[in-house]
Parts: structure tokens; C-alpha cells; sequence
């Protein structure tokens, strides 16, 4: 096991040593998939921070910097969600760990790896600031029985259309920036031409909402789309201000 004095950047991934090549890679990718789905999650869409990989010689380390252009607030943001992220999900904490869906599947990669077999279990470390979060196998469980449980109800979903995607029926994904959640929402096709007219622009849709078992829509089987004023067209503190006085 490495000692903080090994660990190349402030963001790493450690592994065991007794992974093939291709678990090795699956791992990285899941490593970096987690580090940028965080990223995503604390800032708007685009201002994520980039990263520069960093590999220690000689050693299963992989780390990670931020680019030099990266706000330090959104990098240590990043670095703290990073952490408590997976400490709340080792105590079976859902709710407490707050992370996105795809934050979840790349850390139940990571998880999945780390069980080995029942005789040798990887081990799978990420360090934080040089201090070391262990991955365990009840991780992925913890995820596995979250992802399983839920309930459906008749609601809405609010936010930007932002992709459109045709896997044998059309999924759009709204993304609600404030709450930093996205659904993914699937529409029958007579909705089809609807849906494309609204790509790209703040909609509610309605229809069966499926939830996690915490309160989280995941998905919803639209039956309406309504087209939303864009955050641009909302009126301004100052012209609220200025209704009000005009008011009085």
C-alpha cells in the first residue's frame, strides 16, 4: 500500500496489484469518469474544471491536477465531494452521499473491482489531499439495492432539454442546473417532432415519474412537454425592484 509521501497529486487513484490489463483500464476510466461527473455536478454546464493526468512511475498510482486555468474554490469543492462522496456510501448513506447517477455506476466499477475474488480482494484506495478513502465491494451493494428500489408516481420534471438520444425510442435528458439532477425522459412517437422543436430549451414534462428510493426522479415517461421562459427572459432583481417601487 502507498504512503502519503508516494501519492503524485492531490486527486489519485490507487490500485492493487493483481489486476489484468483490462480491469486496470476499466478502472482508470471509472477513476476519471468520477473525478469529471463530480466536477459537473458543482458547477455549471461547461465550467467544470479540466484535469491533467499524472502517473507515478513504477507504481499503480494515477492522478489527477487541475489544469492551470481551474478556479481553486470549484477544485477543492471537487476534492471534498470526491471524499464524502464514498465515505457516506461505505456507511450505506444515499441520501448523505448526494451524488449524481453517473457518479454512482463509475464508483460501482471501481467497487465491483475492488471484490477480486472471495479469496483476493483488491484493494483500491483514493487519496484526497494524501489521505486515502478505501473503495470496498459493499459500496456497489449499497448502489445495486438503491438503484433497485424505487416507486413511480404522476408528476412533473423541470429544465433544459440537453440531449436527444434514439435507443429504440427517443430518451431526452432535462437537467435541472439548480438542483443538479438530470431525468432522463422517455417520449412516445407521436411526441417526436414536439420533443425536437423544444431541444435545447428550458421545458417541464409530465408524465409517470420514476423516483429513487430517496426522492430523486431518475426517469419519466412524458405525456406532455411544455416549453419553459428561458433563464434570459426571467425578469431581473433589479426590474422586480423597479415593479415594486412602481407599485408604491
Amino acid at each position: 500500500m502507498a504512503t502519503p509521501d508516494q501519492i503524485p497529486s492531490d486527486l489519485t487513484l490507487e490500485l492493487g496489484d493483481d489486476l489484468s490489463p483490462d480491469r486496470f483500464m476499466s478502472a482508470v476510466r471509472a477513476f476519471f469518469g468520477y473525478v469529471e461527473e463530480v466536477g459537473r455536478m458543482l458547477t455549471p454546464q461547461g465550467d467544470e474544471p479540466k484535469w491533467i493526468v499524472r502517473v507515478k512511475e513504477g507504481s499503480s498510482l494515477i492522478g489527477v491536477d487541475p489544469a492551470p486555468m481551474a478556479a481553486i474554490e470549484v477544485v477543492r469543492s471537487v476534492y471534498a465531494k470526491s471524499a464524502s462522496g464514498i465515505r457516506a456510501l461505505a456507511e450505506g448513506n444515499i441520501e448523505e452521499a448526494a451524488l449524481s447517477e453517473g457518479a454512482m455506476k463509475h464508483l460501482r466499477v471501481l467497487s465491483d473491482l475492488s471484490a477480486g475474488s472471495k479469496s483476493a480482494p483488491v484493494p483500491i484506495r483514493l487519496w484526497v489531499e494524501k489521505k486515502p478513502v478505501a473503495l470496498s465491494a459493499e459500496i456497489g451493494e449499497t448502489i445495486r439495492e438503491d438503484f433497485r428500489v424505487d416507486y413511480k408516481d404522476y408528476g412533473t420534471v423541470e429544465g433544459r432539454l440537453e440531449a436527444i438520444q434514439d435507443q429504440g425510442g427517443l430518451e431526452l435528458r432535462v437537467r435541472d442546473a439548480a438542483l443538479r439532477i438530470t431525468v432522463k425522459c422517455y417520449v412516445p412517437e407521436d411526441m417526436l417532432a414536439e420533443a425536437f422543436g423544444n431541444f435545447r430549451k428550458r421545458v417541464e414534462v409530465a408524465g409517470l415519474v420514476h423516483y429513487r428510493r430517496n426522492g430523486t426522479p431518475v426517469s419519466i415517461e412524458a405525456s406532455a412537454i411544455e416549453a419553459l421562459p428561458d433563464d434570459k427572459d426571467l425578469p431581473t432583481i433589479q426590474d422586480i425592484r423597479g415593479l415594486l417601487r412602481a407599485v408604491g
